[in-house]
């Protein structure tokens, strides 16, 4: 799963049945099987594949993380405590860089 480096500042706290939602300044393209977000506040753009994208687009339709990792694990062969930890990872960078937000 691709990961986003950490940022310090705007961490927010990782809630599992939380509803989660992209940001508005979270623009995204899909190309290919990538998609690639752009945050319009910075300018910095990243990629994300395979399951990063799948998961990115589960975030379009407003999931909770527990709803995340139940759709990602019937589609994907995988330990759960992976699949949950690789989960978490990707959700907290994305809530620290603020391309994603709790509804």
């Amino acid at each position: 799963m691709a990961r986003l480096g950490s940022v310090a500042d705007g961490a927010k706290e990782l809630s599992s049945n939380r509803v989660l939602r992209l940001s508005k300044h979270a623009h995204h393209v899909r190309m290919d099987d990538q998609i690639i977000v752009a945050d319009m506040r910075s300018g910095h753009y990243f990629g994300l594949d395979g399951v990063g994208a799948k998961l990115w687009e589960l975030l379009g339709q407003r999931a909770t993380r527990n709803g995340i990792v139940d759709r990602l694990f019937a589609e994907y062969e995988v330990s759960r405590d992976v699949l949950e930890r690789d989960v978490d990872s990707l959700l907290q960078d994305l809530l620290d860089r603020r391309l994603l937000e709790h509804d």
